[in-house]
Parts: C-alpha cells; structure tokens; sequence
C-alpha cells in the first residue's frame, strides 16, 4: 500500500478544513472527555444526518458505493449505525492499514509492561538475531523512526518467489526485510515494511520475555486488547497471507494474516467488524480507559496522536487531522476504511467499505462523505 492509497481519507478531510478557514498546524495531544457538547455547538439532528450521508454516497462517485457501514459514536452513545448492501454489525471486513494502528496500540501496552524499553532503541538491539543481515545503516534505525515512517524502508512487502522463498525451511522473511533499505531516516515514506518491522519487534520482545513457549502478537492481543474490549477473536484466521483477496481470508470471520515464518502482519491483515472498530476509536476517545481499567497508557495516547517531530500529519502509526486542539486522528486504511476520533465533538466515525482490486474508493473518491459528515462535527 503506498502513501497515496493510505492518505485516501486524510487529504480530502484536510482540504475541507482549509476550505472552512482553519489552519493545519500540529495537533495536540487529545483533551480528556467532558459533559455535554460545547455551548456554541448546534444540536445534530441524526435523521437527517443519516440520510445526507446515505444521499452522499449514492449521488456520489461509483466507487462509493462500496461503503458498507458507517457509524457514529458520541459521548459513547451509537448515534448512527448505517449498514448497506445486507451488511450487518456482525459482519467482519479487512480493515486493512488501520491495522498499523492497532500494532502501535500494542506497542505502547508493551512499553508499559516493560517488554520495550522505548522508542529510541535501535534495531541491532531490538532485533539481535538479525544483526548479521543488517547493514550498518538499518542497524541503527530506531523504534520511533519506523513508527513515524522514517525507518526508510520500500512500501511494499516482499511476495512472489521472494515469499515463497522464505516459507521454505531456514527461509528467513526478516533477514530479506531488514537488507531492503532505501534511504534511511532522511524522509516520511509510508511503509508496509516499516510497520511490519515493528510488528517483528513486538513479536521478539514476547520471545525473549517467554523463551520457553512465547506468545505471538494475536495472544498478547487478545489479553491486553481484544478480550477487554469484548472483542470476539473465536475461529480465528491466523496463517500466512500473501494475497490479501484470497477467498480463504475474504471469507473469514476474525482474522489476523501472518508472514510466511508466522509473525502477525504489521501492516495490514486485521479482519474486524465496524463495531469491533468502534471499540478502538472510544478507547483512544477514553484515554485508554475502559470499564474502569487503564488498558493504554494515556501518555501512549497523546504521544501516539500528536505529530512526530518532522511531520505534522503523523504520529506514531495514526494520522492526525487538523489544528491545534483538534480536531483529532485517524486510523486509516485502503479503500474505505477508517477509525477517526474528534475529541472536541467526543465523537468516534467508523467507515468500512468492500475492496475489489479493480474498483476501491479513492482519496477523491470520499469526499462527498467526508464533506457531510465533517461538516456536522467540525
């Protein structure tokens, strides 16, 4: 997935901020929920929001039309749950690089449980038993460089016979990423590499803590995340995923597609459904609280969602939208999907959308949807 795919949902949401007269400079970190909307907000009428976005979709570009749920949270409460084409709140969907922000979810949770000792780490110690394929540059590459996408590493990963390679036995699909380097730590280059790298780092933290039989990066998540938010992980798809259309995959229900060694796709990968979305966007909305346990760090939270120090449209693995104080972030991913949190309107929006390699919602593609609903929560 290359920049221009993953920035489908924040470029037209920016451009409708500057056509509304705000600036774009960095966000700060989100401000903690507090009663009642703002004084000077017009109350939202629901029904006819519901209606707008339905009438943006169908009078929209074709595309659109591959929308399959939106929702609307506010102050916890769904508002809006417009599901199309038969789909229902029990129907899963790849939600794909909004998987990335779930691997930074984890990684904070890691940080705090001392698994990690922090971002500024670099790769010979993170990842010692790659030291040898690593040049002296992608030795140095740090935690927090791969989670701002200054790792310098290409987009996309590896497939074909370089996969397959790989899966056979001594094959060894880290060493063949860690040996990729473009140009490290000079630009922002979103990269599938640099997320999954970081996914390899969670993935040997867990080793060296659990030598004996270790977790993998679907087990963690389900005690740390998955399971306190009620989030179903039951039958779950686990196995390699070199072909994200694979019927094997689109048809499954949870799922979490793996490398050809069997280490949890950083970037992409993750099948949830628009609920299960939901949940994520009103953790980060809390502060990482929820039903009274600290399940993220809040500083993880606001150091996660604030622009990294060379580029105000990214943090570490999210997007952010807007101006100082807002509005919020983003989980974004190919073709319709989306976590967004606004903590000044304490509202949550989940786009999911069905992706066909030949026709998927563009950057463009949006905007009547994103024009509607940013213009009721602005």
């Amino acid at each position: 997935m290359n920049v221009t795919t993953a920035r489908w949902l924040l470029v037209p949401i920016l451009m409708l901020y500057v056509a509304m007269g705000c600036s774009l400079s960095p966000a700060s970190p989100p401000s903690p929920p507090s009663p009642g909307m703002p004084a000077n907000a017009p109350p939202v009428d629901y029904g006819a929001l519901e209606a707008a976005i339905e009438k943006a979709i169908t009078t929209g570009p074709a595309s659109l039309d591959n929308v399959r749920a939106v929702l609307i949270s506010v102050d916890g409460e769904t508002k809006i749950a417009h599901y199309r084409h038969g789909f229902t709140a029990n129907d899963y969907g790849h939600v794909f690089s909004t998987t990335k922000s779930v691997i930074s979810i984890l990684v904070g949770i890691a940080i705090a449980d001392g698994l990690i000792a922090g971002l500024d780490q670099p790769l010979t110690e993170l990842l010692p038993d790659h030291r040898e394929a690593m040049g002296d540059d992608v030795a140095k590459i740090t935690l927090r460089q791969l989670m701002t996408m200054y790792g310098g590493f290409p987009e996309y990963l590896p497939d074909g016979p370089e996969w397959e390679e790989s899966a056979k036995a001594g094959g060894d699909y880290v060493d063949l990423l860690v040996a990729r380097l473009s140009f490290p730590g000079t630009d922002f280059w979103y990269s599938d590499v640099s997320a999954h790298l970081v996914a390899v780092v969670l993935a040997a933290a867990l080793e060296r803590a659990e030598s004996g039989r270790p977790r993998t990066i679907l087990d963690y998540a389900r005690e740390k995340l998955f399971e306190p938010l009620g989030i179903s992980t039951s039958r779950a798809f686990s196995q390699p995923l070199p072909d994200v259309f694979a019927p094997q995959f689109a048809q499954a229900g949870f799922g979490w597609g793996t490398d050809p060694n069997g280490i949890h796709i950083g970037g992409f990968g993750l099948r949830l459904t628009a609920p299960d979305m939901m949940k994520i966007g009103e953790l980060y909305r809390l502060d990482g609280m929820w039903n009274g346990q600290q399940i993220v760090p809040v500083d993880w939270i606001r150091q996660s969602t604030s622009p990294s120090e060379h580029n105000e449209e990214y943090g570490l693995l999210w997007w952010i939208i807007g101006e100082p104080d807002g509005p919020g972030y983003a989980a974004s991913g190919r073709g319709g999907q989306a976590i967004i949190v606004l903590p000044e309107s304490r509202a949550v929006i989940v786009y999911m959308a069905s992706v066909q390699p030949d026709m998927e919602i563009s950057d463009t593609a949006i905007e009547p949807l994103n024009d509607v609903l940013f213009t009721a929560f602005p």
